[in-house]
């Protein structure tokens, strides 16, 4: 059985390919994101219609993601 520490170990390393994933994505939508701010603040920073938006893990994966389909 798999410990709930490599789960989580695991589904963060997840979350991370894939907002590394949307942040390519939704570069033709103007937004622009420091995926190596998460690496080394632990919070990634995105420009996005001339704002910037500092945000946690979990919230960059869901503001890109918004993003993506709007």
């Amino acid at each position: 059985m798999i410990s709930n520490s490599t789960i989580t170990e695991v589904f963060q390393d997840w979350l991370k390919a894939q907002i590394l994933q949307l942040s390519v994505d939704t570069l033709k939508s103007n937004a622009v994101t420091c995926t190596a701010c998460g690496e080394v603040l632990g919070t990634y920073i995105i420009d996005y219609r001339g704002e910037r938006f500092r945000l946690s893990l979990e919230e960059t994966y869901s503001f890109l993601k918004f993003i993506q389909e709007n």
